[in-house]
């Protein structure tokens, strides 16, 4: 999934469920922001307020640091339990299973969505809302250097089979049908605008059940149900080449109305961090933080990424990781 789910529809599912405007920005760009958190910076460097950020994507899927490979799974490929990937196994034309498979809607996933949610911490919210969603998207997909993900294909036989890479954006495009080949005839053809319909309708009801815990049951169907119509309404028909993004924004637009903010991926950094001449293409620029900055929503931010990981790693992936092999791991 790209901005159009992470940011857009994630801000009508909040403001549908009932937050406040400003914390549903909040959430929303917190969400869109894990894909746009790629520089690890230094921050008021050797001074008591030094200050180093954890990076929640790399700029390249295909070309990913090694010593990084721990982003993919906690926050865009999370791993389902045994069971659920040993069923989701029998989708395969090759019957391959593998531990960091990705389910939809998995037991992780949720257990650290919810996890986030007893928190009340906006930030931390919005980036298992994105993790959460990926499950969605990015399903039998594996964060790792893996030949499971591997496609046929004279192009696909170039590229590193790093999580999707062999699939390019097909997953993350709403109004895309494609083919996954890897699957049984009956379940290769992927309709997206399907699964994120079905993504957007599963967040809605997690963040209605915590703004409004007494909400009858009668009540949260029918406003889920109403939720579906809209977004299945803005994302339209279906998209071949993704000539319909300018409308399905608009849609989103419209649908967010008054409460709208543009997506600005520079403007919480910039609020927060002085940059030295020429940053950031100056690898010697210096980064200096402005008054306040444990205020900002770029520091919250960035404390909430190193929390998400480090509640990720020891509640999910170093468990499933302690007895393998995983050379660059």
């Amino acid at each position: 999934m790209d901005i159009e789910f992470h940011y857009y529809v994630t801000f009508i599912a909040a403001l549908r469920a009932g937050f406040k405007p400003e914390d549903a920005y909040l959430l929303s760009y917190s969400s869109q922001y894990v894909d746009d958190n790629t520089r690890k910076f230094i921050i008021s460097k050797n001074t008591a307020d030094e200050y180093n950020n954890y990076k929640s994507q790399t700029i390249d899927i295909t070309k990913p640091e090694k010593d990084l490979m721990r982003i993919y799974p906690i926050f865009h490929f999370m791993p389902g339990n045994k069971e659920e990937i040993e069923s989701g196994s029998a989708s395969r034309k090759d019957g391959k299973y593998h531990v960091l498979n990705t389910i939809p809607d998995n037991s992780n996933a949720q257990e650290i969505l919810k996890e986030a949610l007893k928190t009340r911490d906006l930030y931390r919210i919005g980036i298992a809302t994105h993790m959460y969603a990926d499950t969605f998207a990015h399903q039998n997909f594996v964060g790792y250097y893996e030949s499971f993900n591997g496609m046929k294909g004279i192009l696909e036989k170039v590229i590193p089979d790093v999580g999707h890479a062999d699939a390019q954006h097909s997953p993350d495009l709403p109004g895309l049908i494609w083919e996954d080949l890897r699957l049984i005839r009956r379940n290769s053809t992927v309709d997206n605008k399907e699964r994120f319909i079905t993504a957007a309708a599963a967040i809605f009801v997690k963040f209605r059940k915590y703004v409004d815990p007494a909400c009858p049951a009668t009540q949260v169907l029918r406003d889920k149900a109403a939720l579906t119509t809209e977004i299945e309404k803005a994302i339209g028909n279906h998209d071949e080449h993704n000539e319909n993004r300018k409308n399905r924004i608009n849609c989103y637009k419209e649908a967010i109305g008054k409460n709208f903010k543009e997506y600005d991926e520079n403007g919480w950094f910039d609020e927060t961090v002085n940059k030295g001449f020429l940053a950031p293409i100056n690898p010697w620029a210096t980064y200096k933080w402005k008054p306040n900055y444990k205020d900002s929503n770029w520091y919250k931010f960035q404390e909430a990424v190193k929390t998400h990981q480090w509640f990720a790693m020891d509640n999910v992936i170093t468990p499933i990781t302690a007895d393998l092999e995983l050379e660059r791991f």
